[in-house]
């Protein structure tokens, strides 16, 4: 049997399979193995192209493993294997030997889906749902397709790549908008696609921060997990774009992309900076930011955040990757998204904004809209306040003295107000923005305040220090106090442990002076994330790795606390 078949594995499929660049995955869901697009217009969570199974010569479904590879995916069974390698932004390459691979796309609920040869040789299959089309078609062995016509759709779709006598198949799966071009049906040579994969990640994974050594393997998953995720520019994608995802959630949200920015700065500051200026491609003329992009799709729905101050901080402390004339291009976008929470989720004579759903704090279900719509919540104002000193500095740095000085105004001005009506005393809480009662629940939320550092008073940083230590678990930062009423270990925000505002908390805490806990706290999350993965969440009290089993801002993350630990540990 080939050599593809016997190299060790970096993981099985706990990650999608991908390529930098590509707009294809392969992931596992539901037990069944399925080929996804990241292309299309549905609202869904990836477009599940085509079933993936294994058959033998007769076309006998055939049990398989899987073996994930950077550079390739491999499914093997007792008799053979099948090799699957992604080339560029928009095909497959698959090898059988021994056993063919059969596609499978059940068309009973999709209204305009069909399969035809156009020559004899190839075929297309048009999905409609998912607002792209398949190109298949075969290099060595026989490629059999059964695609019942029913006047205007196909009744059920199967593709078999068949061995030829010798025992191999080989074969190419393609995707287009509109036609297979001419110069992308030229014949790939598996073998050179494989080793130009191996080297361009090899090349990644060099430059990825580094972290201890305990944690190789974390650091080789949270490696492959950013470089798998990357898609070409297209569309509303005007800049390469790193997807929180290629498995369920394949967009960009516009909170996500910060940390990756974050993790990329020292690595590939260009890029980094692509990710970081992504959403103020998409402005709207009220200076609001999408809630999120795809391909072919822009959402105002909801918004998130605004921590792109907060981001912009630590950015320009990377050495040569916020030069003045990326301070010149991002000041007046930051000036129009801040002025828009002021404008446009504040009241007439009042400074604290609101959210509007949970959705717009990025805590989606968190327990601060718990009692109903609208709210005003201290994290809102903390992040305000960051982005307006950092506003200052900007000012200051371009020569706009009188700019500099009204934004340090404005923040003070909020940073008062804000400690008059959240801070009870004891710690921070969200309250109903149309009666000003305080919120229920016990939400890691009223944590995030500690990115202010040195702003805050004495007192108050010592009190949500206090907070942290009495969230804390075997494994981190619950999103909600294991005594809340609301409290779910598998809740999303309502009691999953989250990459994001664990390294908020963390930042936070070097801030306010408190290095051993914030070390401690990202200890913590660097065992769980090594050894669970970098899925979208975690259960608090096992650790194990929920959701999305491979997010970018949980890499993101896991190296940016890993790096931190490392250069601690050096020095």
């Amino acid at each position: 049997m080939s050599s593809f078949f016997h190299k060790s594995a970096l993981t099985t499929l706990r990650n999608a399979y991908s390529r930098y660049g590509s707009y294809l995955s392969i992931v596992e869901r539901r037990g069944s193995l399925y080929l996804q697009s990241m292309y299309g217009g549905r609202w869904n969570d990836g477009e599940e192209l085509f079933e993936l199974t294994v058959i033998d010569r007769a076309g006998t479904r055939l049990p398989f493993q899987i073996e994930m590879h950077p550079e390739r995916l491999v499914l093997v069974s007792e008799v053979g294997g099948v090799v699957f390698c992604a080339v560029g932004i928009d095909s497959v390459l698959v090898r059988g030997q021994g056993v063919g691979l059969r596609l499978i796309r059940k068309t009973v609920e999709r209204m305009f889906d069909y399969a035809f040869s156009p020559d004899g040789m190839r075929w297309e299959v048009n999905t409609f749902d998912a607002d792209i089309k398949a190109g298949l078609r075969s290099q060595r062995g026989t490629l059999r397709v059964d695609a019942p016509w029913d006047r205007i759709h196909t009744t059920t779709i199967t593709a078999d790549f068949l061995p030829d006598e010798q025992g191999i198949s080989e074969g190419q799966i393609h995707l287009y908008t509109s036609v297979w071009r001419h110069d992308a049906r030229t014949a790939l040579n598996l073998e050179e696609a494989v080793a130009q994969n191996a080297r361009d990640f090899a090349g990644w994974l060099d430059t990825a921060l580094q972290v201890p050594e305990r944690w190789r393997i974390g650091r080789e998953t949270a490696a492959l997990v950013h470089w798998s995720s990357v898609v070409a520019p297209q569309g509303h994608l005007r800049r390469p774009t790193m997807l929180m995802s290629k498995d369920l959630m394949n967009r960009a949200w516009s909170w996500d992309h910060c940390f990756n920015a974050l993790a990329l700065a020292r690595q590939n500051p260009s890029l980094a900076w692509d990710q970081f200026a992504l959403f103020f491609d998409h402005q709207d003329e009220q200076g609001a930011l999408p809630d999120f992009l795809a391909d072919s799709l822009c959402s105002f729905s909801f918004c998130k955040p605004p921590v792109h101050g907060w981001t912009l901080r630590h950015l320009m402390q990377s050495p040569g990757l916020v030069d003045d004339n990326r301070l010149q291009e991002i000041y007046t976008p930051l000036v129009r998204w801040t002025d828009w929470w002021f404008t446009y989720r504040c009241e007439s004579g009042d400074i604290i904004p609101k959210y509007f759903h949970g959705n717009d704090s990025g805590w989606d279900n968190g327990t601060a809209t718990a009692d109903g719509l609208p709210v005003q919540s201290p994290d809102l104002c903390a992040y305000l306040i960051v982005q307006m000193d950092v506003l200052a500095e900007i000012a200051s740095s371009l020569g706009k003295p009188e700019e500099a000085v009204a934004w340090t105004k404005r923040a003070d001005e909020l940073l008062v107000r804000m400690i008059a009506y959240f801070w009870t005393g004891e710690r921070f809480v969200a309250r109903h923005a149309l009666t000003g009662a305080r919120v229920s629940g016990d939400s890691a939320l009223m944590l995030v305040p500690l990115i202010l550092g040195e702003r805050l008073p004495s007192n108050i940083r010592e009190r949500l220090v206090l907070e942290v230590r009495r969230f804390m678990t075997e494994y981190g930062i619950p999103s909600e106090h294991p005594t809340s009423p609301y409290f779910v270990p598998d809740g999303y925000w309502s009691g999953a442990i989250w990459a994001p505002y664990t390294y908020q908390i963390v930042d936070g805490l070097l801030a306010c002076g408190e290095r051993e806990l914030a070390l401690e706290v990202s200890r913590r999350f660097c065992e769980m994330a090594n050894r669970s993965g970098m899925a979208e969440n975690f259960d608090p009290f096992t650790g194990n790795g929920l959701k999305d089993s491979a997010y970018t801002w949980t890499a993101s993350v896991f190296l940016l606390l890993g790096n931190l630990l490392y250069r601690e540990e050096m020095s």
